[in-house]
């Protein structure tokens, strides 16, 4: 492999001028005829190294992914593809299917299915017992009908089912694209798409297959795409074709195109490729995985791409991380299995037992001594035969009507939920669908609920809310003379996108005659100019493309407010402030990255002064203030209350540079941009000498909208005791503050942040934490628990596995941050297994297709991220708010009086006439209706009522000095025998104490998170944030194909 970007060891700079040597050094010694290079065995040589997958982190082989990882497939043998020519090894075609059953694998898979259920196979037995002649004394078709009708109603559910499957793969596999074919663009579905094919893809469409970048209508051959459906990410990414192809844009060049590509055979890596372009007449060129663009992924902010294709349906990376549909059982089904063998077994004792007894009777009683029974074709003295005969007579200890009114019931649940309307998202038109009725009574038993972030709880589209410059708020809801709490906020109601941007004249008229105009001015010049996002000019005006949906709403901001970002050339950035153009030139980007949590611009201004435009993390921002920068006790107070509604928070800083500093920093700066060891941190180095003394202007505030309910929803299912565990692709910071925006992390919880890269450092930090839990560990605490993807491939080895799950079992919230779809699953799996409680996993995505089909219900969102996720779901929603929807018992009550008065006269159930009257005038009824269920938690109150009473935790022991209005500090700094306590109670003291804010926080257990920074930029992407930036000339029109 050329390079992965994305694994943690990587190629220095001097092993990969090695390694091009090699290859162009091999490639000359190439037998064209051969399948397996030189170069790529001298490659294998450098590049032997365990194989990464989704997100990075290694696979089985490394002992990392413990029992549950799956194991990676044989790689299949490296593939040649012919460019504009047919193709002479038959790849797999583009037509892919996620159903479970086929025509002709129907009948086999779903008896097998059937049958596993031991009822079924129970009466299977007897019904072909019953078929033999003379030894039924019943009917031979008294259990042989009602098992047909239980297998026909089930077979036609199933079918019900997969057909819904096969409709939404023939919507996919029916899908057009541009495609070149004999000399001209031809529009075809995507089924018919091959390997090899140069097809094209425009703004906004989804990728028919996996292909290799040939050229694009951006600079450089560069490219966005947005990998959501893939691994949850929200950040576009850039991809960029080789410079050897990025020329290619006109028809009659991509026909001339002409050689071939050789890649590996494909395999589940979404993060890894290697590949060589040789084209005629040119040098081989290398490819990674940064030159692929992977089905599932839609382009965005970018007019169109040519690609070459080289993996299609089933051989591409999305199809090769999807699994076949689980055949899943209830956890009622598996103990009605086992109490059925029970019951089996004493049927086979009674009819043993029966049968020696009629073997003695018959041995007694001979055929002279009973002549009047006329015995003589009798076969009653055969052991077997009065065995077989004597288990049939029996069968009904186990009753088949109870398997009936199951299944009738089951089905019959299934249609509520998919008439409810209560279920039913009008906007989309989608209501709640039952794929499957198997799992009803799991629904009422979820104990651990797993969700995905992105399309789940967010909408993932932020809008910019509110800001604060020079001291004065701004930023206020058009229905509202003041600013909504939090409460107010969750519960806005879903409208257009219009309605929800910042709106607050207030900020348009202190431009004019406040005393704070230049520092508003200032504000929101910092908003317009310094970013990496590329204007482009439709007819209704100008279209933002940003890789960071932050950057777009910021930029959208001052748009607003009368600064319009305009034009961007490689030089400079051009706006329009108020109506009057203005040009800074750009000299320098100081790129983001999740370390510096900032990034800055040095920009000329129209004056010609030197200026540095900074914005970051509140935290790094402050500590770079100069003494003399004014507003700061404000600006963090209304940051204070910027997060209490959720809102994410940039803040906005400059300083005026002198020429001859900034002329001696940019030799500083030219020499260490050259170096090759440890280049980044010495450019980060090199920023910090320009980013000091700043003075301050403000803060903004942005919302990463919620789906409707999603707070109240939250706060219900915890209040139902169902712990939440949230597993996303996301950074940790964007996963933190939507925690805290919708309820599951509340302010006054404490954050246990475990981010380590090595196995040691892993184990250290969890036993630390794991003793300084004390008693408390595996008791749900005040706590909630970050990690990491990059920790969890460790957390997660068989050595460590318990800790980590002691810890999570002892916090009240989880959220697992940069996971892969495989590390999605192997928690749930963890969990699944070793806690053996029931576990729901809920989302939108491809990503998420893994979680959902290991738990033990799979919910899917119809979101905006494709319909895989829905498509493998056991129960499909259009809203997360809607797992959530109450029944009545009133309505039971009802239907119970409507049943036993309707129902008889038809008639169906006529035993059920009067019977509600009767009931409902029965004393002891409505005694029972009270005392059943005060008798079931009469014992866990009387437990509960004892333990706080002889035996309160520290938890319980605080909280009632607090409500006595007594200081809890004693308490908490000592145990009942007068020992001091750790960490645990320090964690507590910060919960229960109201401490005032600090700037600086730990990077282990912290009280709080610095209210979240607004940045969801790619790092260490294929192209810079300054290449990119330098890379447009939005004053010239783009080519077109």
């Amino acid at each position: 492999m050329y390079f992965n970007r994305r694994a943690k060891k990587i190629h220095t700079e001097g092993e990969q001028l090695v390694l091009t040597t090699l290859r162009l050094e091999a490639s000359d010694l190439q037998d064209p005829g051969q399948g397996a290079t030189l170069s790529t065995r001298l490659t294998d040589k450098f590049d032997k190294r365990p194989a990464c997958s989704s997100g990075g982190y290694r696979k089985a082989d490394d002992e990392m992914s413990g029992t549950t990882s799956q194991a990676d497939p044989v790689d299949a043998s490296a593939r040649s593809v012919l460019l504009n020519g047919t193709q002479t090894t038959k790849f797999c075609d583009n037509h892919v299917s996620t159903t479970k059953y086929g025509v002709l694998t129907f009948l086999p898979r779903f008896l097998y299915e059937q049958i596993r259920r031991a009822a079924n196979a129970f009466f299977l037995f007897i019904a072909l017992m019953q078929q033999i002649p003379d030894v039924s004394p019943t009917g031979r078709y008294t259990t042989l009908v009602p098992l047909i009708f239980i297998l026909t109603v089930a077979g036609i559910k199933e079918i019900i089912e997969d057909y819904k499957r096969h409709k939404a793969d023939n919507t996919v596999n029916n899908k057009t694209t541009i495609v070149l074919r004999s000399g001209a663009w031809q529009t075809i579905i995507w089924k018919q798409v091959a390997v090899g094919d140069i097809v094209k893809v425009t703004n906004g469409q989804h990728l028919p297959a996996d292909m290799v970048i040939v050229s694009s209508s951006e600079p450089q051959a560069m490219c966005y795409t947005e990998t959501s459906n893939l691994d949850g990410e929200t950040n576009l990414k850039i991809r960029q074709g080789l410079s050897l192809t990025a020329t290619y844009q006109t028809l009659e060049d991509l026909i001339g195109l002409s050689g071939r590509l050789e890649c590996e055979g494909p395999n589940r890596h979404l993060y890894d490729f290697t590949g060589t372009l040789r084209l005629e007449n040119q040098n081989p060129a290398p490819l990674g995985p940064d030159q692929v663009l992977l089905r599932g992924a839609q382009l965005r902010n970018t007019q169109w791409v040519v690609g070459i294709i080289v993996y299609t349906g089933h051989d591409s990376k999305l199809m090769q991380n999807s699994t076949k549909a689980p055949l899943k059982r209830s956890n009622v089904e598996r103990v009605t299995n086992m109490q059925i063998l029970v019951l089996f077994c004493i049927l086979l004792v009674m009819a043993l037992i029966s049968s020696v007894g009629a073997a003695i009777w018959n041995k007694q009683h001979t055929e002279e001594s009973c002549w009047y029974l006329n015995r003589a074709d009798d076969i009653s003295t055969n052991f077997a035969y009065n065995l077989l005969t004597f288990i049939i007579l029996y069968n009904n200890l186990i009753p088949i009507s109870l398997l009936v009114t199951l299944e009738v019931v089951k089905f019959t649940q299934a249609l509520f939920i998919n008439w409810d309307m209560e279920m039913y998202y009008a906007e989309t038109d989608t209501p709640a669908m039952a794929r499957t009725s198997n799992l009803n009574e799991e629904l009422g038993q979820v104990k651990y609920l797993f969700s995905d972030k992105t399309g789940t709880l967010t909408c993932n589209i932020m809008h910019f809310k509110k800001c604060t410059i020079a001291g004065l708020t701004y930023g206020h809801f058009p229905d509202l003379d003041c600013d909504r709490s939090m409460d107010d906020f969750s519960t806005l109601p879903a409208s257009p996108n219009n309605s929800t941007e910042f709106d607050d004249p207030t900020l348009v008229q202190n431009i004019e005659t406040h005393p704070t105009s230049p520092q508003i001015c200032e504000f929101l010049t910092v908003m317009a100019v310094c970013h990496t996002v590329v204007p482009e000019r439709e007819e209704n005006g100008i279209i933002y493309q940003a890789s960071s949906p932050d950057e777009g709403a910021l930029v959208k901001g001052a748009k607003g407010q009368g600064f319009v970002f305009t034009a961007r050339t490689p030089r400079s950035v051009i706006i329009e402030a108020r109506g009057k153009e203005m040009s800074y030139e750009l000299l320098n980007v100081l790129e983001f990255s999740s370390n510096r949590k900032r990034m800055s611009v040095v920009v000329r201004t129209p004056t010609g002064r030197l200026r540095l435009y900074c914005k970051g993390a509140d935290n790094v921002i402050f500590e770079r203030l100069t003494e003399a920068s004014q507003y700061k006790e404000l600006t963090m107070a209304h940051l204070e209350e910027f997060a209490t509604e959720g809102l994410r928070t940039l803040c906005f800083a400059y300083v005026d540079l002198e020429e001859e500093a900034y002329q001696e920093w940019l030799k500083e700066y030219t020499i260490i941009s050259t170096v090759l060891k440890d280049r980044a941190q010495k450019l980060e180095e090199c920023y910090e000498l320009l980013e000091k003394n700043l003075l301050l202007l403000g803060a903004t505030a942005i919302e990463d909208r919620l789906q409707a309910g999603v707070p109240e929803t939250i706060a219900t299912l915890m209040k139902a005791d169902i712990k939440i565990w949230v597993l996303t692709g996301d950074k940790q910071e964007t996963a933190i503050n939507i925690g805290y925006s919708c309820r599951l992390i509340t302010h006054g919880m404490s954050l246990i942040v475990v981010n380590e890269d090595s196995l040691d450092a892993t184990r250290a930090k969890l036993t630390a934490h794991c003793s300084s839990l004390g008693d408390s560990l595996g008791k749900e605490n005040e706590l909630a628990l970050i990690i990491d993807g990059q920790t969890l491939k460790y957390a997660l080895s068989f050595e460590l596995r318990q800790a980590f799950l002691d810890l999570a079992l002892s916090c009240k919230a989880v959220i697992c941050c940069r996971v892969s779809p495989l590390q999605k699953s192997e928690i749930v799996d963890m969990v699944k297994k070793h806690v053996k409680a029931i576990t729901l996993a809920i989302g939108d995505g491809a990503n998420d297709v893994g979680m959902i089909q290991t738990a033990h219900v799979g919910v899917g969102i119809s979101g905006n991220e494709g319909m895989q996720a829905t498509n493998s779901s056991d129960y499909s929603i259009a809203q997360f708010s809607h797992l959530a929807v109450w029944g009545s018992m009133a309505l039971w009550m009802v239907f119970f009086a409507v049943y036993s008065s309707i129902w008889p006269s038809i008639p169906i159930a006529p035993d059920m006439l009067g019977q509600a009257g009767k009931v409902m005038q029965c004393w002891y009824f409505w005694l029972g209706l009270i005392l059943v269920p005060a008798a079931c938690l009469l014992k866990d109150f009387a437990w509960i009522a004892t333990r706080r009473t002889v035996r309160k935790s520290l938890l319980e022991e605080v909280q009632e000095l607090e409500a006595r209005a007594v200081d809890p500090g004693a308490a908490v700094l000592r145990d009942a025998s007068g020992r001091s306590l750790n960490e645990r109670a320090h964690l507590l003291t910060r919960v229960f104490r109201k401490a005032p804010s600090t700037v600086g926080r730990s990077n282990s257990v912290q009280q709080t998170v610095s209210h979240g920074y607004a940045f969801s930029q790619e790092e260490h992407g294929v192209v810079s944030q300054s290449e990119m930036v330098r890379s447009y000339d939005t004053t010239r029109e783009r080519p077109s194909l």
